[in-house]
């Protein structure tokens, strides 16, 4: 029946007025307005707006919030521009559909929100949670060129802008020097480490060593520190295991004599490498315990 309503019939139904006059539910959703990201509906006649929790009257139409992002909040966006007032025609009605949809399918680089940059202070502050997300959980840095994290990032802080790769790939590695001191300062503080070594596979087949601290720090605390983790050849993952100890030592300005002994995680390697670093450093050498059990079964 709606089907075989014209135009203006149509839109009468849809703004709750039927042929008899009576009132009636059914009108278009028509939320497929990126404008709905920023506002919460509260019943048909009220949204509310997710930045400053301000509540607008809501008339089937998006006019009046799209006004309000871009004056209250400084949030502008090419879609927006766009996206005419809910009581145009239908045929214009229709060929705004049409664009959305098309955006939606192949949605352009500069479809998230910008504002004005947000205090300093605050920027600081996400800066820094950014940085530590990504080095804290091991992420790549192209995290922040991914679109779910832009659409995160640009809901829970619309006015701000992240920096380059280039500029945050710095501040990582300000950041790893910073903690690199700490740590350095942290293991002067040990009467003695015993240094792990652990040689590993990754998905790509490429082996790598980490070496580990465990010691007993200054308030008796036990404590566990990654110290490097280098790629190796395969052919000599083990050969010249203590030059490779040494540097790291140096490093971290310990010297060999800091050393209490070296763990091992297979026995094939404790075998290869204890009478070596015994003759060259004095260094002790065992092997992982939980690694010696897991042969065993």
């Amino acid at each position: 029946a709606a089907a075989n309503l014209g135009p203006s019939s149509r839109r009468k139904r849809e703004k709750g007025g039927g042929q008899d006059g009576t009132s009636t539910a059914l009108y278009v959703d028509r939320r497929k307005s990126k404008v709905w990201n920023y506002y919460t509906k509260l019943g048909d006649a009220y949204v509310e707006c997710n930045v400053c929790k301000k509540q607008l009257s809501f008339h089937n139409s998006t006019t009046t919030m799209r006004e309000h992002l871009v004056r209250k909040h400084s949030i502008r966006d090419t879609l927006l521009s766009q996206l005419k007032d809910d009581q145009t025609s239908e045929s214009d009605y229709a060929a705004q559909e049409n664009a959305v949809k098309r955006s939606r399918q192949t949605p352009p680089e500069s479809s998230l929100y910008h504002a004005t940059s947000c205090s300093e202070p605050r920027t600081e502050v996400i800066l820094e949670l950014v940085l530590e997300m990504i080095f804290r959980d091991l992420h790549p840095l192209s995290v922040v060129k991914d679109k779910g994290f832009g659409l995160l990032l640009g809901y829970l802080e619309p006015s701000f802008t992240l920096p380059s790769l280039v500029q945050l790939s710095s501040m990582l590695w300000h950041r790893y020097n910073v903690v690199k001191q700490h740590l350095e300062r942290y293991l002067q503080t040990a009467q003695a480490i015993v240094v792990c070594v652990e040689f590993w596979v990754s998905q790509l087949s490429q082996t790598y060593l980490t070496v580990t601290a465990s010691f007993i720090d200054g308030e008796w605390r036990r404590a566990r520190c990654v110290m490097e983790t280098q790629q190796v050849h395969e052919d000599q993952a083990e050969g010249d295991l203590g030059e490779k100890l040494q540097a790291v030592l140096s490093e971290f300005g310990l010297s060999s004599k800091s050393v209490f002994c070296v763990m091992h995680d297979s026995p094939r390697s404790t075998a290869a490498n204890s009478q070596q670093l015994k003759n060259a450093y004095g260094w002790s050498s065992l092997c992982c315990a939980a690694r010696t059990l897991h042969l065993c079964i």
